[in-house]
């Protein structure tokens, strides 16, 4: 790997200019560079992870692969691996007395794994002939990167800076977590909990997306005591019924201490522990806790800061750094031409994965298109995403997956009195054997909850689906197609099930819930 970064280090000086720079090296800016180079683009690919206040640091990959999706994954595994050993007992067999995860463990797998996927990458783009520069790379004007070390930059070094030639720019920076100043200097975040050799102990997670919920019925279900927290809000963008019910299995099923609509305003160390002060939105009233770890999950910046891009006249969101695009009806699209940027980094679009590699990907066609030159309108218009009707999934301890509006967006967009919803509740049959009880002697069972929102006004057209449960990533991948496709009540209702699975409720639905019936089924 050294004797080929130092040939394509020489390969990078000789050149005259690349078709396409790409900075970032995370979902978006990977599919875009090995998609763009299957096309036949010349692409250099800029990496450079500037570390976290802990020091945490990582490879090629970007958030997703390095502390995202994929550890976070891994951890929420292992925590149903220990929730099923538990509910064990009446399927005949003797679950283990182990109350929590051996952490050092875990970590060090989930890292060797990420450390593999990093490899793998950079494999792929030496395999695809594309320059790869583990290198800070910030705009000169909008055809001129330069491009070389933290300290260089500091100390402005003219000498050792370089610089990159290019006809059209990918900007795929991502973001990073934002901090909250009153206790962000004892606090961890996601850049650092998946990398912790030390085990977290009693945690505060503070925050109200999926990012604070994922963290916390994680680090509970591999056996640690959680306190959570927000200021308003949980999950605030979501179907506001699946959260009600998520926040009742956090606190009945799980015992997840929930702290409702407060926020902190102080933290200090306390005998190598750390001391949290919070204080209510609602009535101001002040309360306290003492802690192992505090982990801040508030929301996330645009990684936007060092680009410089002030100087070619592209705007970023003041409140998250994010950059506008949709130019010329282009979503990706900066006020500058040439420019373009995908991925968690553009205003407005949705901080998932699967959108920033699905944009990468086409916006490499599209860019071949206009080097090409020559193409047709519509060949043209292919080559832009929906950024509508996509599937995700929320890994809490009972998963939540969905596709199209909520509830709440829907009698919005479409009229409180043109929307339908159907509903159904019940106990799975993997859960139909639970002899857990609570202090109250009543038998715990984890509940799954479908709904489908249809739009009376269009023929019962499906326009939002939800589903808490067991394997929600999978059940919810096949319905998005339908949902695409245009799919409507009378195609759910006369397709067959597969029988006893949970996604088979989805073609059973029959209960309104204008109609107040009870949804809830009390048998197979």
């Amino acid at each position: 790997m050294i004797r080929f970064a130092r040939r394509m280090q020489k390969f990078c000086k000789s050149a005259d200019i690349f078709d396409v720079a790409v900075i970032g090296g995370g979902s978006g800016g990977l599919a875009f560079a090995l998609e763009g180079a299957k096309l036949g683009l010349k692409i250099a690919v800029f990496d450079y992870v500037t570390p976290s206040s802990q020091g945490s640091i990582w490879g090629l990959g970007g958030t997703c692969v390095n502390v995202g999706c994929i550890p976070k994954k891994l951890m929420h595994q292992s925590a149903l691996i220990k929730e099923n050993i538990e509910g064990s007992t009446p399927y005949g067999w003797t679950p283990s007395e182990q109350e929590q995860v051996n952490w050092e463990i875990l970590v060090e797998n989930i890292q060797n794994h990420i450390k593999g996927l990093n490899y793998g990458y950079k494999q792929n783009l030496q395999k695809s002939g594309i320059l790869y520069l583990n290198e800070l790379a910030t705009f000169k004007d909008n055809h001129t990167l330069q491009y070389g070390k933290m300290d260089d930059f500091k100390s402005n070094d003219i000498n050792k800076l370089r610089e990159l030639k290019f006809k059209y720019c990918v900007i795929s920076t991502g973001g990073r977590p934002t901090k909250l100043q009153s206790i962000s200097k004892y606090a961890i975040t996601s850049d650092d909990i998946f990398s912790q050799t030390k085990p977290p102990g009693k945690t505060l997670v503070v925050g109200g997306g999926y990012i604070a919920l994922e963290s916390a019925g994680m680090l509970k279900g591999l056996g640690y005591d959680v306190t959570l927290m927000t200021r308003g809000k949980y999950l605030r963008e979501f179907d506001q019924d699946v959260v009600k019910m998520i926040l009742e299995h956090y606190q009945k099923y799980l015992s997840v201490n929930i702290v409702p609509e407060s926020l902190p305003f102080h933290s200090e160390l306390k005998d190598d522990k750390i001391l949290v002060k919070w204080k209510s939105t609602v009535n101001s009233q002040e309360d306290a806790g003492i802690f192992d770890t505090v982990l801040m999950a508030i929301g996330r910046q645009a990684n936007t800061q060092m680009l410089n891009l002030d100087k070619l006249g592209i705007k970023v969101n003041p409140n998250n750094n994010k950059i506008f695009g949709n130019q010329n009806g282009e979503v990706e699209r900066t006020e500058v031409e040439n420019i373009f940027a995908i991925g968690d980094v553009l205003n407005g679009i949705p901080e998932l994965t699967p959108i920033a590699s699905k944009s990468g990907q086409l916006l490499a066609k599209r860019i071949k298109l206009l080097i090409k030159g020559s193409y047709s309108q519509k060949e043209y218009e292919s080559t832009k995403l929906e950024y509508n009707d996509y599937p995700t999934t929320v890994f809490t301890p009972l998963e939540y997956s969905f596709v199209g509006f909520s509830e709440e967006q829907a009698r919005s967009k479409f009229g409180e009195m043109n929307i339908e919803i159907y509903h159904s509740k019940f106990v799975p049959l993997e859960e139909q054997l639970c002899d857990k009880l609570d202090e109250n002697y009543e038998l715990l069972q984890r509940k799954v909850y479908v709904k489908a929102i249809c739009n009376v006004l269009d023929n019962n057209k499906v326009v939002g689906l939800h589903y808490l449960g067991p394997n929600a990533g999978e059940v919810m991948q096949g319905f998005a197609v339908a949902i695409k496709l245009g799919m409507r009540l009378d195609d759910l209702q006369r397709t067959v099930g597969i029988h006893p699975t949970n996604a088979e409720e989805f073609v059973l639905l029959k209960v309104t819930k204008s109609s107040k019936a009870d949804f809830e089924k009390h048998g197979c």
